[in-house]
């Protein structure tokens, strides 16, 4: 369900774009396999404001559980974790939950994390992810990101 909060025309548009982003956040952005390398600032670079005041990051993939306040921070931790893995992939569920109100965009995203750790040991994950986007002067980027594995128990 998406909604739109004001009136202006364009925030009807805003919404298309924003679930466009977060298919290719989810399924692109967060991919790593033998042909397709992770580095965070490479495939999610763009999807993230580096620069705004504010910010926060935060997935409980993240075994040490850290909350960070610069997307910098927050690209270390999957910069030094998911490169060692074999594979990741990541499939979205549905269509995002959208709230858009000025320059402002609220969206939920359901997606099921494939992977393959290096010892070999395989797992699935279902997870939400809440995301707090801005408008920037290039683009909508992410401010605040909050993921959470449904199943507590991954496969």
């Amino acid at each position: 369900m998406n909604f739109i909060v004001s009136a202006r025309q364009g925030e009807q548009n805003d919404i298309g774009v924003l679930n466009n982003m977060a298919k290719d956040w989810v399924e692109t952005g967060w991919r790593h396999t033998f042909d397709e390398p992770f580095d965070f600032r490479m495939r999610l670079g763009r999807f993230y404001d580096w620069s705004a005041d504010g910010t926060r990051f935060f997935d409980d993939f993240d075994q040490q559980r850290r909350v960070n306040h610069h997307v910098a921070q927050y690209a270390a931790i999957w910069d030094g974790f998911i490169p060692r893995m074999k594979r990741l992939t990541n499939i979205m569920v549905g269509e995002p939950s959208t709230l858009v109100s000025s320059d402002l965009a609220v969206m939920s995203v359901q997606f099921v994390t494939s992977f393959i750790a290096t010892d070999g040991h395989e797992g699935r994950a279902h997870t939400l992810s809440s995301l707090v986007w801005h408008r920037t002067p290039d683009g909508w980027r992410i401010i605040r990101e909050h993921g959470s594995a449904l199943n507590p128990n991954p496969q």
